[in-house]
């Protein structure tokens, strides 16, 4: 006969094993459609990286580095003053370019378009002819794109670029140092530069839309919060409007006129 006392200290640890297990999964996410958080990187340098890239905790507002900006990030070189990597961030700026990222090994090298990072590029200097020199890098990740859809909006590539390509927008997310691409940002002293530095906010956590004064924007706590669902499902196409240079405007629109923001003003 089995004694009451074994059986209720077996049934806790039960329960407390479960909850262990249940919070691992749904905070860490160790697994994410068969790949780990590690991806499928070889080199130990590589692997942690992934790590970093692949977080999946969600920044709440006490957690916020108020001293991170768009230009500090911009500003920095890999020994930051101020913050550091792995703080939580809040930023406002404009986005200038929205893109699919390329095949990567924290994507396990899957090449379908859900199993691979979404680009965002942000400036502070919106024009039709983008200072590469000017980007900041944010980025979306596979597994928030799969739970933002379970909340109901869409966070694919074509989604985000539908809401919010052409306009402010203030993002949260964590501050991650790449620097597979420093190499390539701007100072680097090579001829394949394409952004501005190797600071990030990977992955983005909250994309929001907001105007452009982002000194006498309200806390995050005040804003009124804008859902990153597209409210109109058009398809996009070049925006019709003559540059003052006689060039037509780059820039892709699902507006009715035909006009992107900066033109529809």
């Amino acid at each position: 006969m089995k004694s009451p006392g074994r059986s209720k200290i077996s049934t806790l640890t039960s329960v407390s094993i479960f909850i262990l297990v249940s919070t691992f999964t749904v905070y860490s996410q160790p697994i994410f459609d068969t790949c780990g958080l590690e991806g499928s990187a070889v080199r130990s340098d590589a692997r942690i990286l992934n790590k970093k890239k692949n977080r999946w905790d969600v920044p709440d507002s006490s957690q916020i580095n108020r001293a991170i900006t768009f230009t500090k990030l911009l500003a920095s070189d890999s020994l930051p003053n101020g913050f550091a990597e792995g703080d939580a961030a809040e930023i406002v700026a404009y986005v200038s370019d929205v893109k699919l990222g390329s095949k990567e090994t924290c994507n396990c090298n899957k090449v379908d378009s859900a199993h691979r990072d979404t680009h965002i590029e942000l400036t502070m200097e919106p024009n039709v002819n983008i200072d590469k020199t000017t980007l900041v890098i944010a980025e979306v990740t596979p597994r928030y794109q799969r739970s933002k859809l379970a909340e109901g909006l869409d966070w694919s590539t074509r989604g985000l670029r539908e809401a919010f390509l052409g306009r402010w927008v203030r993002i949260r997310g964590w501050v991650f140092f790449d620097k597979m691409h420093a190499d390539e940002s701007a100072g680097s002293d090579n001829t394949r530069v394409w952004r501005g530095t190797a600071w990030e906010i990977h992955p983005i956590t909250s994309i929001t839309l907001t105007t452009s004064d982002s000194s006498s924007a309200a806390p995050a706590s005040r804003q009124p919060e804008i859902s990153s669902q597209p409210q109109i499902n058009r398809p996009l196409r070049q925006c019709s409007a003559i540059t003052t240079k006689g060039t037509r405007c780059k820039r892709m629109t699902s507006n009715v006129s035909g006009l992107c923001w900066q033109h529809e003003r």
